[in-house]
């Protein structure tokens, strides 16, 4: 993940880790869909993943786009599900810091949200399981 980071250094072996991403089970949902929390959330960081993964090696817009939008409605569920959490303003903020071109502190800044995130997520797993 850290190499999506550096978008000026193509990864050179983009396509292989797509593929291998693929075959993850989050990206194959059963008959009944996902209604698990830990498998709604996983299946949402496998998409935004793969569609990086596909931006960065091919500089698709359309790919990058689709990489935004899931991360967005991920945040959104999230949000929902979590009173008082800001997790959707947060992404939206942070995308429109990428794309300013300044990245200066959009990487502490987003490794900040994803721990924020983590325990949000953490935390609805857990008091599912408790439920």
């Amino acid at each position: 993940m850290r190499d999506l980071w550096y978008a000026d250094q193509p990864l050179v072996n983009a396509a292989e880790r797509v593929r291998l991403l693929e075959r993850f089970p989050e990206l194959h949902p059963t008959e009944e869909g996902i209604t698990d929390v830990a498998d709604t959330y996983a299946f949402f960081a496998a998409l935004c993943l793969r569609y990086a993964l596909l931006a960065h090696g091919s500089g698709s817009a359309d790919d990058a786009l689709s990489c935004g939008h899931a991360a967005l409605t991920a945040m959104g569920m999230l949000e929902q599900n979590a009173p008082g959490a800001s997790f959707l303003g947060e992404e939206q903020w942070l995308q429109s810091l990428s794309l300013l071109g300044d990245a200066s502190g959009l990487w502490d800044a987003s490794v900040a949200a994803g721990r924020e995130r983590f325990r949000a997520v953490s935390g609805r797993i857990i008091r599912q399981a408790r439920s």
